[in-house]
């Protein structure tokens, strides 16, 4: 596992691709903005996707990897308007360290 994960160094570019064309702005999506640290770490309407130091219990890594039994949550949407793919295991492996590292 890689150390001194960051979201500015190794996270922001994975969100940036697959997350923020639907949550940021305005209107985002569940109210979750991921364009920047504070609002991931801020979470949903519904409450926080991350629990740092525990990648195992966070929302976002169950939504990412498709790992709830709960279709909608899968992020992102299997069909989704702008053809985002689903997040390789590299990628799902680093947001798991970054979260593990604390999420900083």
């Amino acid at each position: 596992t890689k150390t001194g994960v960051t979201y500015a160094t190794d996270v922001k570019t994975i969100f940036d691709a697959s997350c923020v064309k639907c949550h940021s702005g305005d209107k985002p999506k569940a109210r979750l903005k991921m364009d920047t640290l504070e609002g991931v770490l801020k979470g949903t309407k519904e409450g926080k996707i991350v629990t740092a130091g525990d990648s195992a219990s966070s929302f976002i890594v169950k939504a990412v990897a498709h790992a709830t039994t709960e279709k909608d949550s899968w992020m992102p949407p299997l069909k989704n308007k702008a053809g985002i793919q689903p997040l390789t295991p590299e990628q799902i492996g680093l947001i798991r360290a970054w979260i593990d590292q604390g999420a900083k």
